[in-house]
């Protein structure tokens, strides 16, 4: 006689989350017809140069959904290198770079060299890894980070850039969150630090984040890839230039620079 008892099987509460994202992933990439998104459809042909310049036209030509269009005020309590508390806002941006096209919006992710360019031209920083905590512990979303299983080269595959942003969208919608809410979590963050991990790598991206739902970074500050790396896991989010601290105005990199105040934005 068998010794296996009858009982149903059960799964994991995340287990059943997870299958619940594919088939709802399956079902609005379904509604995506190719065509619906001339710039992906133009991205995905171009090689690494070519699509990050069409890519920051497209954003610096305003090319993104009305959300991306503003900023989000975060106002915390932080310390300076004596101990001393201060009122620090942050102005910034709710996602990730995201470019509209037919209707469609799409997180692109971007080595730091574009993603530079584009936050000169919109008066803006990349983050820091302090910054892009301090935006996790505010954030009105906070989907659990997606990974796909890494296979030669796929994650560089502008296709899986694509079924990424999907996947997040889809996300939101089933968390019943709109897009434009204060997101994190999603991407590891392109980051700028105050002092270089390694001083001898001066040709390699710095990324951090893609935080666990208790908060805790997946990718901790890491620099191992070259400048020309990017995957579909990186995400590029601008923060205003303008910080205000007891309500005075201070540049960001004005605050980095500072010997006293940079605890306020950094570790």
């Amino acid at each position: 006689m068998n010794s296996m008892n009858n009982k149903p099987a059960h799964i994991s509460k995340t287990a059943f989350i997870t299958l619940l994202l594919f088939a709802f992933f399956i079902h609005v990439n379904a509604q995506i017809k190719r065509g619906e998104c001339p710039f992906y459809e133009l991205f995905r042909t171009l090689p690494l140069e070519e699509r990050e310049n069409l890519t920051c036209r497209e954003i610096l030509a305003g090319n993104v959904p009305e959300y991306m269009k503003g900023f989000v005020r975060i106002t915390t309590r932080q310390k300076d290198i004596n101990g001393k508390n201060y009122r620090v806002t942050l102005f910034v941006k709710p996602d990730y770079l995201t470019v509209l096209s037919g209707d469609v919006p799409f997180i692109v992710p971007l080595t730091p060299m574009i993603a530079g360019r584009i936050a000169d031209s919109l008066n803006c920083s990349l983050p820091t890894p302090k910054i892009v905590d301090i935006i996790y512990q505010h954030a009105q979303a906070t989907p659990e980070p997606f990974n796909y299983i890494p296979r030669d080269y796929r994650n560089l595959d502008p296709d899986l850039f694509f079924d990424h942003s999907q996947v997040i969208f889809a996300q939101l919608k089933a968390a019943g969150k709109k897009p434009g809410v204060l997101t994190a979590g999603t991407k590891k963050d392109v980051v700028i630090t105050r002092i270089p991990p390694n001083p001898s790598r001066t040709h390699h991206v710095i990324i951090y984040g893609w935080h666990r739902p208790d908060g805790t970074p997946i990718q901790p500050v890491y620099d191992g890839h070259i400048n020309t790396y990017v995957d579909y896991s990186h995400g590029v989010r601008l923060i205003s230039n303008k910080v205000l601290v007891n309500g005075k105005e201070y540049r960001l990199q004005e605050l980095l620079n500072d010997p006293v105040l940079w605890p306020l934005v950094s570790d």
